[in-house]
């Protein structure tokens, strides 16, 4: 086969696999060719990660608008990246002038942040395992080379690279890479993870922090908005769709902007927000509080539940959505981000007490509970108290005030005790949540606040 003809069934070959249409045959050569030709494998990850770009910006204009690049349905996207050819060949021209070339802009952002989702998974290099599961709880799932998905793990199973991800705010994750290197995800997160070369993982969504020990070559960590390139640290990042959040504790981490290229070496006890409106720039990580009040009016950012509007008569709620357990029992949750983002971290005292106000449709008792995590990101454990169904009202407002003493370690994580604080006291408050288990008793929340005595008394000077 000449080169041009080469070349042309290769761009064929990617073509059928990223509208779905590839036969085993040609998935099998496609693989094949993969793993021999660097060029072909680079070629085929930039191609999916900007198809993968192209639909979360049509899926996007759907909703939103209900036009997405002139059409109502993903044939535009398929029209857009062209029957037979690479969108890559005519990339520069096909960048429109218009009110959404911001949004064209954070999808060509995200390439090099796609990379591992789509390939790693389609890329097995065998059953070689790259690292060990070091501490797990709540519901997860793992998907691994040849896209097999796993949701019964175990502390001690040797993993390959994959995707893990976090099912619920009750989900923690923790991964030891046999050089001692360690990743920790919790709550609804989707992380990806590979060692060929180098470490490389993607987070997708939700938020990991990780312990490195030194490199020979940088780990890199892909979001959708930048990719840090890590020797040898302890830090935490948070990403979404359009923004990532990288909290450094101990050494150095170089995160590069992806809308444009920028980058910034973020030393220790520093962050740096990456997005593409607005500045990026170092700032020391803000000074701990002892207080924090949701603000449910605002929107259901960072929040696990099914959010509802303020009205002139009731204010925004969240109310309890389910999940399955491996029991094939249902748990109602709710759930709100505390120290996220760039706010200051929210820290526990002795004395520290929780408000939560919501409604019940039936009497049933209620967890409320704490997902924490130490100084350095680590996670520290979920602490809960049980309040019993006679203390709530059917239909009626409930204004329940809890004593920090009363709360101790779910639990679910026994099995990892012993390395986890016995008190909540002087941690960082990652998530705060509440839920009912088995049935479905209407539970929305409406407030949930966080105070100390003293804070309170500073607040008031």
């Amino acid at each position: 086969m000449t080169q041009r003809n080469m070349t042309q069934r290769i761009k064929s070959l990617i073509h059928a696999y990223s509208v779905g249409q590839i036969s085993s045959a040609d998935f099998q050569e496609l693989e094949r060719i993969l793993r021999i030709d660097d060029a072909v494998r680079e070629q085929f990850l930039h191609e999916m990660s900007i198809r993968a770009a192209l639909e979360d910006v049509a899926l996007e204009d759907v909703a939103q608008e209900d036009v997405a690049f002139g059409a109502s349905d993903s044939s535009a996207v398929e029209e857009a990246m062209g029957e037979g050819d690479l969108l890559s060949d005519s990339l520069e021209s096909s960048v429109p002038r218009n009110s959404n070339s911001l949004k064209w802009t954070l999808a060509f952002a995200a390439i090099a942040a796609t990379l591992l989702m789509t390939a790693y998974l389609l890329l097995p290099s065998g059953d070689a395992k790259i690292a060990k599961i070091t501490g797990l709880s709540g519901p997860l799932q793992w998907t691994g080379n040849g896209g097999r998905t796993a949701s019964t793990l175990s502390v001690g199973t040797e993993l390959s690279g994959g995707t893990i991800e976090g099912m619920s705010p009750a989900s923690w994750f923790e991964l030891e890479f046999y050089d001692g290197s360690t990743f920790m995800i919790s709550g609804t997160s989707m992380l990806t993870f590979s060692e060929v070369e180098q470490k490389e993982l993607f987070l997708k969504s939700g938020s990991f922090s990780a312990s490195v020990v030194p490199q020979r070559k940088p780990m890199l960590v892909h979001t959708r908005s930048a990719v840090l390139e890590v020797l040898g640290t302890q830090f935490e990042v948070e990403a979404d769709r359009s923004e990532t959040i990288l909290n450094v504790s101990e050494g150095k981490v170089r995160l590069k902007r992806l809308s444009d290229g920028d980058s910034v070496v973020v030393p220790a006890n520093h962050r740096v927000v990456a997005s593409s409106d607005r500045e990026m720039s170092l700032v020391p990580v803000p000074a701990a509080v002892h207080q924090w009040k949701s603000q449910l009016h605002l929107g259901p950012n960072r929040t696990h539940g099914e959010w509802s509007n303020p009205t002139n008569d009731e204010p925004a709620k969240l109310s309890a959505v389910p999940y399955n357990t491996k029991q094939n029992k249902t748990i109602y949750t709710t759930a709100l981000k505390v120290s996220a983002g760039d706010n200051p971290p929210v820290v526990l005292k002795s004395n520290s007490k929780i408000r939560v106000r919501g409604r019940l449709s039936s009497e049933h008792l209620i967890y409320f509970g704490m997902t924490l995590r130490q100084p350095n990101g680590e996670f520290a454990g979920r602490f809960q108290t049980i309040r019993p169904a006679e203390n709530f009202t059917a239909g009626t407002e409930f204004d329940i005030l809890l004593d920090l003493s009363d709360y101790r370690l779910d639990p679910s994580l026994n099995h990892v005790k012993s390395r986890l604080p016995d008190e909540p006291f002087n941690l960082i408050v990652d998530t705060v949540w509440c839920h009912t288990l088995y049935d479905q008793v209407g539970l929305t929340l409406t407030e949930v606040e966080l105070s100390t005595p003293e804070a309170e008394s500073q607040a008031d000077e």
